[in-house]
């Protein structure tokens, strides 16, 4: 599965507001009727900024893999389902959308 940057930012995105969300609602009292949620996340921002620059550094391209390939269809034995292929393309629509 292929996680596109923007779906990346837009997990940052929740995690920074659960954090403020966290942050605000501080000293209500027990009888006001309004419950608090609270949640207490097992990293850092900084794990998650260490996450971030890690993906920055990753290649686009995976040369291995694009030999791998090239070399398969140069010989003709390269084969595609077009159910996956679909199933693929509608993913990534559907995940774009999302954002």
């Amino acid at each position: 599965m292929r996680i596109s940057r923007a779906q990346i930012g837009q997990i940052v995105k929740v995690y920074k507001a659960q954090n403020a969300i966290q942050a605000a609602p501080k000293g209500l009292a027990p009888d006001s009727g309004i419950s608090s949620d609270r949640i207490k996340l097992s990293f850092s921002q900084a794990d998650l900024d260490k996450v971030k620059e890690q993906i920055k550094k990753l290649p686009d391209l995976r040369p291995d893999r694009v030999q791998e390939l090239s070399q398969s269809v140069r010989d003709g034995t390269y084969k595609v389902d077009p159910t996956e292929v679909a199933d693929r393309m509608l993913g990534r629509m559907i995940a774009d959308k999302i954002k």
